[in-house]
């Protein structure tokens, strides 16, 4: 009834751990990395300060770029603000409309005809504007162009005056009289005086660039009197 019993199979005993199969034949020490790593903390040392040093400069200089860049920006924004300022007072000292819309709503409607002198506007004349950290004063006056550049149209008129021997509306007829008489018929000789002189006309002097140091010196004595001018009106 009871049967056969199964024969028990006997367990192995466990694996001991940490044990490898292999054992390591041979350990090695390379001496010349060891020395290395224990002589050269110093040398370490000193290479971590200029890789600091040479990251510092690196950030420095983008920081000078971009604070360049931002001045860049801020000098043409003002270059902008005051072209648009000198156009307006262009603008204003020629009689001109402001309003852009209007100068093209005209220029379709009538044709254009080319330049014409305008003889009715204002000349001669100084306007003076202030900001708050700005003062400008536009002189405004006519001028002929010549080769020798740009010169006074009273002046262009008393040169011309002189050479034909004739006068301007504006001078003394006394004087004008007394030329005639000198003169004659304009074929004589032409007799010195204090008004028509016998040397010849000097020559202007040529137009020359100032250099960096005139120029400087030149904005500071503006400054200083446009200063001045702003204090006195405000007294």
């Amino acid at each position: 009834m009871l049967g056969k019993r199964k024969p028990i199979q006997a367990i192995p005993p466990p694996r001991k751990k940490g044990k490898s199969s292999s054992a390591i034949e041979e350990i090695s020490f390379d001496f010349s990395a060891r020395e290395d790593y224990l002589t050269g903390f110093h040398k370490r040392k000193l290479l971590r300060i200029k890789h600091a040093k040479e990251e510092a400069a690196k950030k420095d200089r983008e920081n000078k770029l971009a604070a360049r860049k931002i001045l860049r920006e801020g000098r043409k924004v003002d270059l902008d603000e005051h072209v648009e300022v000198v156009n307006l007072m262009i603008r204003e000292a020629d009689g001109v409309a402001s309003d852009p819309s209007e100068q093209e709503d005209e220029g379709e409607k009538e044709p254009w005809d080319g330049i014409t002198d305008r003889h009715d506007l204002v000349v001669d004349h100084e306007d003076e504007y202030m900001d708050e950290d700005r003062f400008t004063t536009v002189t405004v006056e006519a001028v002929d162009v010549s080769k020798d550049g740009l010169q006074k149209a009273v002046q262009n008129e008393e040169n011309e005056s002189e050479a034909l021997g004739t006068d301007r509306p504006d001078r003394d007829p006394q004087s004008s009289t007394a030329l005639q008489g000198r003169t004659g018929s304009g074929k004589g000789k032409r007799i010195w005086t204090k008004e028509t002189p016998t040397d010849p006309k000097k020559r202007k002097k040529k137009f020359r660039y100032e250099n960096k140091a005139e120029r400087k010196a030149t904005r500071y004595k503006e400054r200083s009197g446009n200063k001045a001018k702003a204090r006195a009106r405000k007294e």
